[in-house]
């Protein structure tokens, strides 16, 4: 799962959004002066990760995609499954996908202060383009790709990965029709198995 889905699923789960964000921007143990639900947000975004890599549609989604491509392929399906999120927004969420950007960016904004740098800079980007409403459109899950094989250190096909994905989209449709309702699940579920110890 990529921001938006990690978005989408703190909001439902009942999990801070701050924290769930973070997840991409933090290794190892969150530091222990942040508060306990931006730790607990963290924590949550990467027990969704573990879970959606070892789900069954997930494998289904990578065995779509080109051999060559599949060592990479978890990278670029969280990117694509984004895609299909911002597509289908309707059959997941209440909200408007703009008005729920941009509630989004409003949280981010009203913390950058005390966020760490790399967040920081990259919710100035979102903001700025409206990333999370143009992952609708193809041409930025294209750019996205591109962006983030030139960020890679090592040499990675994740630049040519679009056709394959566009190729292979009505699985991958249906493969997230699965996943993401799961994720949802597990998330609700990791949320309130956590509740009873925050109240001790």
């Amino acid at each position: 799962m990529n921001v938006l889905a990690h978005a989408l699923l703190a909001r439902q789960a009942g999990c801070s959004l701050i924290g769930n964000l973070l997840g991409d921007f933090v290794r190892g143990a969150p530091p222990a002066h942040w508060p306990p639900a931006w730790r607990d947000g963290i924590r949550l975004h990467r027990r969704i990760d573990g879970f959606v890599d070892r789900h069954v549609a997930s494998a289904r989604s990578v065995a779509r995609l080109p051999a060559g491509q599949r060592r990479w392929a978890r990278v670029a399906l969280d990117v694509y499954y984004d895609h299909l999120l911002a597509r289908h927004w309707a059959d997941h969420a209440d909200l408007p996908l703009p008005r729920f950007a941009g509630a989004v960016y409003a949280e981010l904004e009203a913390q950058r202060a005390v966020l760490p740098s790399g967040l920081v800079r990259f919710a100035d980007f979102m903001a700025d383009r409206d990333l999370l409403v143009g992952y609708r459109e193809p041409a930025v899950i294209a750019d996205v790709l591109a962006r983030l094989a030139g960020r890679a250190r090592r040499n990675n096909p994740l630049a040519q990965a679009f056709p394959a994905l566009c190729a292979a989209d009505a699985g991958l449709a249906v493969d997230f029709g699965v996943l993401f309702p799961a994720a949802l699940a597990f998330a609700r579920a990791e949320v309130a198995a956590r509740a009873p110890q925050a109240a001790a």
